[in-house]
């Protein structure tokens, strides 16, 4: 049996999608359609090591135009019917869009659309967000000519939301929380509470992901408590309109918070086994992976009660749930770690726990399995 991921780019894919496109590989040939002009020699032996085939696809450029969109989507559509796969998975929100729009014309047994959160798209409201909303709107009408398909959530808030605009119903909606969390690679190590406490926000930096409530709470309480660290790991893109600002980000460099810039998939796990606490303020997800790979590692966390995020956190159990956009009431949870240490074990504890129960990757490959075997 032929499986299809349809991704972006290649180390989306490596991060994201790898561990569950390698456990199907076992059983069946999984074929990749990506970008591949930001690989590695290193990325293609991996990929070729699990038995997963590659098939080049150049990423759409950042252009709003109609036309690099329809070029895209054409380009999609004949790289879909020469791989010729009898399951295709699209994997964010903006592939699931495209390929709503060209389902009628491949031919496959069943097409699964992931809604991985809706992120930027639905944030801002410049010409090319809401292009693309428009689009999203329009695509969405062709599925109903073809019902081979499903609807997969992360967060069950991101369910609703299609569930209330009429783009899916009960019948093709399905929540999976996420692509699972491979508990050996992320493994447990314990927290000792008499150890130097460090903070650790990992994400892109941007101003979803609340990176300035970050920098505002770590330069107050790093005064205030000079012994705590604080430690950003994360990519900087100024081409992104969503990034930080050039002044906050020479803010970041000019304080005593320490900046990694991006690092790599195994330099991350190490890291997570290193800091305490993690914080991700973000504003919106589908469902942070980041987030999960650190608890299963057994790190507490501080995270916004906003879709996504909330599902990783039972509150006050492994963590904290905090308002978004609230620089104050992320402080005040920092601080609980900082002055009552001895929380951090069985937060700590709890974490590990609710990855093995919920968010596995051996307990969500068997729910992706499920749906090939059906």
């Amino acid at each position: 049996m032929k499986i299809c991921f349809v991704v972006s780019e290649i180390g989306f894919f490596l991060s994201h999608r790898y561990a569950l496109a390698k456990e199907m590989s076992s059983k069946h040939h999984v074929v990749l359609i990506t970008d591949t002009s930001k690989a590695t020699p290193g990325n293609f032996f991996k990929l070729e090591d699990a038995g997963i085939e590659i098939i080049p696809l150049k990423k759409r450029s950042n252009s709003a135009s109609l036309s690099e969109y329809l070029r895209y989507v054409l380009e999609l559509k004949k790289k879909i019917n020469i791989c010729s796969p009898e399951y295709v998975f699209f994997t964010t929100i903006e592939l699931s869009m495209f390929g709503a729009l060209i389902h009628n014309l491949i031919s496959v047994k069943k097409t699964f659309f992931l809604i991985t959160g809706f992120g930027p798209f639905f944030l801002p409201n410049d010409l090319k967000t809401r292009l693309f909303r428009a689009i999203n709107k329009l695509a969405y009408l062709f599925l109903i000519f073809n019902k081979n398909y499903q609807f997969i959530f992360q967060n069950q808030d991101d369910m609703n939301m299609f569930l209330n605009k009429n783009i899916s119903n009960k019948s093709n909606s399905l929540l999976i929380r996420g692509s699972g969390i491979n508990t050996k690679e992320f493994s447990f190590v314990e927290r000792d509470e008499k150890k130097e406490l460090t903070f650790l926000f990992a994400a892109r930096l941007v101003k979803s992901k609340g990176f300035n409530e970050f920098l505002e709470a770590g330069k107050i309480l790093m005064t205030k408590y000079p012994e705590t660290k604080f430690v950003v790991a994360g990519k900087i893109d100024f081409t992104n309109p969503e990034t930080i600002s050039e002044k906050t980000f020479k803010s970041l460099i000019n304080s005593r918070i320490e900046f990694l810039g991006e690092v790599s998939h195994e330099e991350m796990n190490n890291l997570y086994k290193k800091a305490t606490i993690f914080v991700l303020p973000s504003y919106r997800e589908g469902l942070p992976k980041v987030a999960l790979e650190a608890a299963s590692t057994g790190m507490p966390l501080i995270l916004t009660n906003v879709p996504g995020c909330r599902e990783c956190v039972a509150d006050n159990v492994n963590g904290y749930l905090i308002r978004a956009k609230d620089s104050n009431d992320l402080i005040s949870k920092m601080e609980k770690f900082i002055l009552n240490p001895e929380i951090i074990r069985p937060m700590s504890i709890s974490s590990r726990k609710i990855i093995e129960k919920r968010f596995s990757l051996n307990l969500i490959s068997q729910e992706f399995l499920r749906l090939i075997k059906e």
